[in-house]
């Protein structure tokens, strides 16, 4: 997440306030991301003809043995990742783990659950030359850097949404959006406790002056994080959907935004400086 710069983004769907929009799967993202995990993506999108699936079949097997799981995105209709973790040539049938499995067993599919990019694509991980870390690290800040503004901007339309005491009106779609919201609120306060995480441990690869910068732009980042999980965080629940019914709690959430918003800007300033001291 600090290589990608994904922890240090915001991203909104003001308009629709979808919370799959606080998930960033643009490719720059997932190719930092995979450049700073060694591999390469490679893109295998259903559907599958006869032929297709022999050789689908065969890079799975390949993949699973080379403890090198692939992606599956959208497997039984939910658009997160998942991964293909096994297999059994009868049928065939593919072992799957996805976020919202229930129980230890894996799920099992066969070719339909392939549908297409969106509902079963397929994504395999090469095995790449392993990265400077370095390098990857200052190439997630130059990211994290150049997303700044379209990050407060988007932190100061959700701050500025929640005040909208008539968008929020009506209970049945306020119920709605107080789910959307929770899941936007706990993204952001992940991928700031994620930043903070990453940027102590990077301090160790440079010189002692942008290891300084990096660790106040972490502590800067944690600060962001409490002031995030201070609207509250954990389960939804009805008592979530409730309070987000209440004006004044809606305005105590836009407040803590701004304390994010603040918080983040001190921490661009701090890699700033660290970056300009980077060799």
């Amino acid at each position: 997440m600090g290589c990608s710069a994904a922890a240090f983004t915001a991203t909104i769907d003001e308009a629709g306030w979808d919370p799959l929009a606080a998930t960033p799967r643009d490719p720059d993202t997932l190719g930092r991301a995979a450049h700073a995990a060694g591999v390469r993506l490679d893109p295998e999108p259903p559907p599958y003809d006869d032929e297709m699936r022999e050789l689908i079949l065969d890079r799975v097997i390949e993949a699973v043995d080379a403890q090198l799981p692939p992606l599956v995105f959208g497997l039984g209709g939910t658009p997160e990742y998942g991964l293909v973790v096994g297999f059994d040539q009868e049928g065939p049938t593919f072992f799957a783990r996805t976020f919202f499995d229930k129980g230890d067993d894996p799920r099992r599919v066969g070719w339909e659950a392939f549908e297409s990019e969106d509902r079963g694509g397929l994504v395999f991980l090469d095995k790449g030359t392993a990265p400077d870390r370095a390098s990857a690290v200052r190439g997630g800040i130059d990211a994290a850097l150049t997303a700044g503004d379209a990050s407060d901007q988007a932190l100061a339309s959700w701050s500025a949404a929640l005040r909208q005491d008539a968008r929020w009106s009506d209970a049945k779609h306020a119920g709605t959006s107080a789910f959307a919201d929770h899941a936007m609120r706990a993204v952001l306060v992940d991928k700031r406790r994620a930043a903070a995480r990453f940027l102590r441990g990077a301090r160790g690869l440079f010189a002692n002056a942008p290891g300084g910068d990096l660790l106040r732009a972490a502590e800067s980042y944690g600060y962001a994080a409490e002031s995030a999980a201070k609207g509250g965080v954990g389960e939804f629940d009805g008592g979530v959907a409730m309070r987000f019914l209440d004006v004044g709690h809606r305005r105590a959430w836009a407040k803590n935004l701004e304390a994010v918003r603040e918080n983040d800007r001190e921490a661009r300033e701090a890699l700033a400086a660290a970056r300009r001291s980077m060799r």
